[in-house]
C-alpha cells in the first residue's frame, strides 16, 4: 500500500493536437511548425527549464548550410559529405531532406533574430573537416543561446504553451495509434497529455559515458518511450567522441577544427610530442574527429596517473591570430596560461529511433527529430550537420504533426493505462536501498572504459554481464529521487544497446572502433543492427533499412 507521503497527486488531464517532449533546439523548431496554423494547441514538455538544459545551448552555434560561398556547392554536395562521413550507413532520403531544407532554415532563423556572424551583407562561414566547401554559418557569440534563446521568444509569442520540470514517463498508444503521454512533476503532480501527434525531441545518450559534454539529463528517455512501444532502434553503437575537451570529465569543447588551423597551435602528449607528427599524419585538419579521438586516447593510454590528458599548446599562437579567436578561448590564456589539458568526451550519438523521411515512426502519430532519431548521420556526424538537423528535421516533424487530424479512441482502455502507470510510479517511491546518484555513476563508469573510444570482446561481454545481472537496490523516497532512478532505468537499457550492437558489429567504421577487428567491411557490415523490443525482450538484427546510394 502506497503511504500519503509518497503518493502521487490526484490525475490532471491536459488536451492539445501536438505534444512535444523536450525543450531544445529541435523541439522549438517542431513546436513553431506544428503551430503554424494558429487552430492548432501546442504543448512542449520538458523535464527542465526549457531553451537551457539542452545540447543547443551548450553548442557553438555553428550550422551547416550548403550555398554560402560557391555555387557548385548545393544540397547533393552537402548530401555527398554527409553520406561519406557516415560510411553509407545513412538514411540517404533522410539526409537529402535535411540537406534541402535547411539553406531556408537559415533563413527562418534569422527572421526569428538569431544573430549570425556576418561580413557586410553576407553571413560568415567556416570550413569544416569533412566538408568539401566553407559551408558553416554561426551565430556571433559562438554560443548556443544565440539561436535558442530567439526560437523560444518566438514560440512563446506563436502561442506555444510550455510545461517545464514535467518528466514524461509513459507514451500511450491503442491499435498502433499514439492517444497520449504521462508524466511527473517535481512537486508529484500525475500529469496526462491527450494528443492527436507526439513529437519526441529528447535529445541523445551521452550522459551513460562517465565523460560526456552534454546537458545534464540527456540520458536516452526518448529512446526508451519509444523502444517500450514495440518502436524500432538503430545504430546504437555508433557514438562520437570529442577529442578535445577541457575539464577531468571533458565538460566544455575545446575547438580543434578551429585551433589547430592556426599556426603555432600543435597538440602534444604529456612528453610535449606532436601526437599529428607521431602518427605520421602531415595535415591536422585531414584527421577526422573519431580518428583524432583514437589519437588523443592512444596519446594518453600509458599515462600512470588518473589524470590523463593530451596537451593542446596554444603557446605559438599569434596575438592578432588570438584576438579573432578570443570568443573560443579560455579567459585564462589573456592571464599567460598557453598550455591547456584536453581530453575525450562523449559528445554525440547518432543512433536513435527508426523515422521515415517525414520524421513519422512505425506507430501512428509518434513523430521524432533531432539526436532522438536515426538516419541522418550514419556512422558517424559531420560537424555542423547536429544543429542542421535539429531545425531542418524539427521543422519537417511539427509539419507533418500538425496534419494528424483523425482523433484517437480513448475510453476504459486508455484510462485504465493511466491508472496502472500511477501505480507502477507510486510503487517506486517505496523503494529502500542506496541512493540513485552511486549506481548512475557506476553506470556511467563501466560504459567509459568498457564501451568507450575503443572496443575490443572481453571489455564488451563483460559490461553486458553487469548491466543485465542484478543492480543493487536503490531508495526513492522523493520525487527527486524519483526523476533520477527513471533516468538511471532509461539509461540501463539504453547502454545494454549499445553493448549488445558493439559486440555484434565485428568490424570498425566511423565512431566504432573495434581494436580485434580494426578494418572496415563493407562486404558483411554495410548494413544497420536494429534493436527493438520483441515478446522474449531486447531482440536485435543486422538488417538494410532505408534508401542506399
Amino acid at each position: 500500500m502506497v503511504s500519503q507521503q509518497s503518493a502521487l497527486k490526484d490525475t490532471e488531464f491536459i488536451s492539445c493536437d501536438v505534444v512535444v517532449v523536450g525543450g531544445g533546439g529541435a523541439g522549438l523548431r517542431a513546436a513553431i511548425a506544428a503551430k503554424s496554423d494558429d487552430s492548432r494547441k501546442v504543448i512542449v514538455v520538458s523535464k527542465a527549464k526549457i531553451g537551457h538544459a539542452c545540447n543547443t545551448y551548450l553548442s557553438k552555434a555553428i550550422v551547416a548550410a550548403s550555398g554560402q560561398t560557391d555555387s557548385a556547392d548545393d544540397a547533393r554536395a552537402h548530401r555527398a559529405d554527409t553520406l561519406e562521413g557516415g560510411r553509407f550507413l545513412n538514411d540517404s532520403a533522410i539526409v537529402a531532406r535535411m540537406t534541402e531544407r535547411i539553406p531556408s532554415e537559415v533563413s527562418f532563423l534569422s527572421q526569428c533574430g538569431v544573430p549570425f556572424s556576418r561580413e557586410g551583407d553576407r553571413l560568415q562561414v567556416l570550413k569544416i573537416p569533412g566538408h568539401q566547401y566553407s559551408r558553416h554559418v554561426f551565430g556571433s557569440g559562438w554560443k548556443g543561446s544565440d539561436l535558442i534563446f530567439p526560437l523560444k521568444r518566438h514560440a512563446q509569442q506563436k502561442g506555444v504553451r510550455f510545461f517545464e520540470h514535467v518528466f514524461v514517463t509513459r507514451l500511450f498508444a491503442l491499435e498502433n495509434r499514439i492517444i497520449g503521454a504521462a508524466g511527473v512533476t517535481e512537486d508529484g503532480r500525475f500529469l496526462v497529455f491527450q494528443a492527436q501527434a507526439i513529437i519526441l525531441t529528447t535529445g541523445g545518450y551521452a550522459q551513460v559515458f562517465l565523460n560526456n559534454n552534454n546537458a545534464p539529463g540527456i540520458s536516452g528517455d526518448g529512446h526508451a518511450l519509444a523502444y517500450s512501444l514495440g518502436v524500432p532502434l538503430r545504430d546504437m553503437e555508433f557514438v562520437q567522441f570529442y577529442p578535445t575537451a577541457l575539464g577531468r570529465r571533458g565538460s566544455r569543447l575545446f575547438l580543434n577544427e578551429k585551433l589547430l588551423a592556426q599556426e603555432g597551435v600543435t597538440l602534444e602528449n604529456a612528453h610535449g610530442e606532436d601526437l599529428f607528427q607521431r602518427a605520421g599524419y602531415e595535415n591536422p585538419l585531414a584527421v577526422n574527429r573519431d580518428q583524432l579521438a583514437r589519437l588523443v586516447f592512444w596519446g594518453i593510454e600509458g599515462q600512470k596517473t588518473e589524470d590523463r590528458h593530451a596537451v593542446m599548446n596554444t603557446t605559438g599562437l599569434s596575438l592578432e591570430a588570438a584576438n579573432q579567436l578570443k570568443q573560443l578561448l579560455p579567459s585564462s590564456w589573456w592571464k599567460g596560461q598557453k598550455q591547456f589539458h584536453v581530453v575525450p568526451t562523449a559528445h554525440y550519438c547518432m543512433g536513435g529511433i527508426v523515422t521515415d523521411d517525414d520524421c513519422r515512426t512505425a506507430v501512428d502519430g509518434l513523430f521524432v527529430a533531432g539526436e532522438a532519431a536515426v538516419g541522418c548521420h550514419g556512422a558517424n556526424r559531420l560537424g555542423g550537420n547536429s544543429l542542421a538537423e535539429i531545425f531542418s528535421m524539427g521543422a519537417i516533424a511539427g509539419e507533418n504533426a500538425a496534419r494528424e487530424t483523425r482523433p484517437a479512441v480513448r475510453g476504459h482502455s486508455f484510462h485504465a493505462m493511466v491508472e496502472d502507470e500511477k501505480k507502477r510510479l507510486e510503487g517506486m517511491l517505496c523503494k529502500k536501498g542506496g541512493p540513485p546518484k552511486r549506481v548512475i555513476h557506476d553506470l556511467k563508469k563501466l560504459m567509459w572504459h568498457n564501451v568507450g573510444i575503443v572496443r575490443k570482446k572481453k571489455d564488451l561481454e563483460a559490461a553486458i554481464g553487469v548491466l543485465e545481472g542484478p543492480w543493487p537496490d536503490v531508495s526513492v523516497f522523493n520525487h527527486a529521487d524519483l526523476k533520477k532512478f527513471l533516468e538511471f532505468e532509461n539509461m540501463l537499457l539504453v547502454a545494454r544497446m549499445v553493448c549488445r550492437a558493439a559486440l555484434i558489429r565485428e568490424e570498425s567504421r566511423g565512431s566504432h572502433y573495434r581494436q580485434d577487428f580494426p578494418e572496415e567491411e563493407d562486404e558483411k557490415w554495410r548494413n544497420n543492427i536494429e534493436v527493438r523490443r520483441g515478446p522474449a525482450g531486447m531482440e536485435l538484427h543486422v538488417t538494410a533499412i532505408g534508401p542506399r546510394e
